[in-house]
């Protein structure tokens, strides 16, 4: 079993060989495949599977308990989104769900993952593992009616969160495996998330719609002038916003303009400062270099992440504080 992240490439050993074996009932679901994170369990057949560019989920972060009436009542969640992938898989046969499960942990864990949560059998709570499947939509999964039935009439659950940590966005990993008693083998459940903000920069704002937010608010906020991480050059698929707003100071020639450049609290407050500016900076010189617009109608200020419109203890609102405003001079 192979897990990949960056450079990392581990190699986990078995207990002991994996036996040959063939199961003509079962095969891998048509056009589904593995994340290229973390390698299948050898032996291992992937019955169901589905990926999503940008998905909310309410990750099971504790055990389900029971009300007075003796119902089940869902466990305390870790809300987060991203790209979503979801995997169902049959181990083999002669495994069990914990060898199974305890390989996967392993090779997370090697790879620097931490764990958040994790539970087995009567650990995880009464009824846990329907619980996990609601909450994380397994009977709703593309591909095999197998994956609505994932974790009926099984037993020993187990259950892990865990979160890798990684410059380009943090991966939450839930695996859930169990004991399938009706197809003697274990029943295996992975979910990654990997966390980013929302793509944004689609929605073009036109020029009468730049001239409205500022006569109402003095300022218009653009997200669809776009960079790279790090850097200041303005991406190709900015155009169209930045002839916007040539376009509305074609329209209103006595119209000045103060460009101001807003990140995120990634990163120290002169960092964040210095390249807010290079990038208020860039609009401007594109604006004059490529629209002809008079320098002296423009100014460029870097305002970092001072002026937040947004709680940066999220993506969501890391992802609104990353943001180019126009004010009114």
């Amino acid at each position: 079993m192979k897990l990949k992240l960056g450079f990392i490439a581990l190699v986990l050993l078995l207990s002991a060989p994996l036996a040959s074996w063939a199961d003509n009932d079962l095969k891998d679901c048509e056009a589904c495949k593995d994340h290229p994170l973390l390698a299948r369990y050898p032996g291992s057949f992937l019955l169901g599977a589905d990926q999503k560019g940008f998905e909310e989920a309410a990750l099971p972060l504790g055990p389900a308990t029971q009300n007075e009436s003796g119902e089940s009542i869902a466990p305390k969640t870790l809300n987060v989104t991203g790209k979503r992938t979801r995997l169902f898989y049959f181990a083999p046969p002669e495994r069990s769900a914990l060898e199974v499960f305890s390989n996967y942990q392993e090779a997370l864990q090697k790879a620097g993952m931490s764990v958040l949560w994790t539970c087995s059998d009567l650990q995880c709570g009464n009824d846990f593992a329907s619980q996990a499947l609601e909450l994380l939509h397994l009977n709703h999964l593309d591909n095999t009616p197998e994956s609505s039935l994932g974790f009926t009439n099984s037993e020993r659950p187990r259950y892990l969160l865990g979160k890798l940590a990684r410059a380009q966005g943090d991966v939450y990993i839930v695996v859930m495996a169990a004991d399938k008693i009706d197809q003697q083998r274990p029943a295996i459940f992975v979910l990654l998330i990997e966390s980013k903000p929302m793509e944004k920069g689609l929605v073009t704002v036109a020029a009468n719609a730049l001239d409205q937010s500022l006569i109402s608010s003095g300022k218009a906020v653009i997200y669809g002038i776009t960079f790279d991480f790090d850097k200041a050059d303005i991406k190709p698929e900015s155009k169209p916003q930045l002839d916007q707003i040539a376009q509305l100071l074609h329209d209103h020639t006595d119209l000045k303009l103060a460009i101001t450049g807003h990140t995120d609290n990634q990163g120290g407050a002169d960092y964040n400062n210095k390249l807010s500016q290079r990038r208020a900076d860039a609009i401007v010189a594109a604006l004059v270099g490529s629209y002809a617009v008079a320098a002296n109608r423009l100014s460029a200020q870097g305002l970092g992440a001072s002026a937040p419109v947004a709680s940066n203890d999220s993506d969501e609102g890391k992802a609104k504080n990353r943001r180019v405003e126009l004010v009114k001079q």
